[in-house]
């Protein structure tokens, strides 16, 4: 027996490490209308958070379909850099929706591929894509990935814990810098390098390696340094460009992505004027003894910011589309 559709108004959130945005789904086919952005360290429970909003609306949702940055079990989350737990079940008492669904922030990102047209990217690398597996990945107060496998309308989206997979120094740049950037690090993986934190690592590498005076900064002023010309920050941003290129391409073949590989997040778009897509094409595509294969992924970077709610709201319009109308993953109030 199919499970009941998603019951309009849908309340559709992207819920971060940092923040929180917040927007509603009027019907299947209405775009998300953005509500709020809430600081995730701002209310002890989601519960909280998103009364606060909730309560000033003419009308409640009766549903919710949320992305969650961390790992998922059935109808539970928790975030990975942050104090947030979610109960699919409790939040629908809550807030009194009728019914609802978790899914990892990257496997929203992974379905707004399907609604986002060529306007809401910049390619980086043309490649030669085809009907393959596509691959959503990004830094932001961690690193996610997710695959969107499939056509129209047989889905499956696949998300990762990449973020958590191990790195290691490949040119000579960051063979330099390495002992500095990874130093205190009990681990190195891909998102202790790539992320807000990472890009203030990269930072602060930089300085230590070349005798440059360090001030503390934020990944915020690093970008900000960056644009404005700063030498220390410019070259933190040019070589978390590079690593970035190539944990793409990697990631890439682990899945063969020939559809194509999707940077998004917060960090990349911002960092879209610094980009050198010469350099990152060659470190995204050299890859022996695959350099023919790799000749084929593309690579973009999402510019819109809504991105992830774009997916949610697909999500919410047809689960089964994606293979969630799991009676396991969905909950009712």
């Amino acid at each position: 027996m199919r499970p009941p559709q998603i019951a309009y108004p849908v309340l559709v959130a992207d819920v971060g490490g940092t923040n929180c945005r917040l927007a509603l789904v009027d019907d299947p086919e209405a775009a998300p209308r953005a509500l709020a952005r809430i600081g995730t360290a701002a209310h002890p429970t989601p519960e909280a958070a998103f009364e606060t909003v909730l309560s000033s609306l003419p009308e409640r949702p009766r549903s919710a379909v949320l992305a969650v940055a961390g790992p998922l079990e059935g109808r539970g989350a928790r975030l990975t850099n942050a104090s947030w737990e979610f109960d699919g079940p409790r939040l629908a008492g809550a807030l009194g929706l009728q019914q609802g669904l978790l899914v990892n922030d990257f496997e929203a990102l992974a379905a707004s591929l399907c609604v986002l047209g060529a306007k809401d990217v910049t390619t980086l690398v043309p490649g030669q894509p085809d009907g393959g597996a596509r691959l959503v990945l990004g830094p932001g107060t961690g690193f996610g990935a997710a695959a969107l496998i499939g056509r129209d309308d047989r889905l499956l989206l696949v998300p990762t814990e990449s973020g958590h997979i191990g790195v290691g120094p490949e040119d000579p740049t960051e063979q330099r810098i390495w002992p500095a950037l990874t130093a205190g690090l009990p681990r190195v993986t891909v998102e202790s390098l790539l992320s807000g934190d990472g890009l203030v690592r990269f930072h602060r590498a930089v300085a230590a390696t070349s005798g440059m005076r360090e001030a503390e900064v934020s990944a915020a002023d690093v970008s900000r340094l960056a644009l404005d010309g700063d030498p220390s920050a410019l070259m933190a941003v040019v070589c978390f460009w590079r690593l970035l290129g190539r944990v793409a391409g990697d990631l890439a073949l682990v899945f063969k992505a020939t559809g194509g590989i999707y940077v998004a997040g917060g960090i990349a778009p911002r960092l879209l004027p610094l980009v050198d897509a010469g350099v990152i094409g060659a470190v995204f595509s050299g890859k022996p003894p695959m350099e023919d294969l790799a000749a084929r992924f593309a690579l973009h970077v999402i510019s819109v910011q809504d991105a992830a709610e774009q997916g949610l709201a697909a999500i919410a319009a047809d689960p089964r589309r994606f293979g969630l109308d799991d009676p396991s993953r969905l909950w009712f109030g």
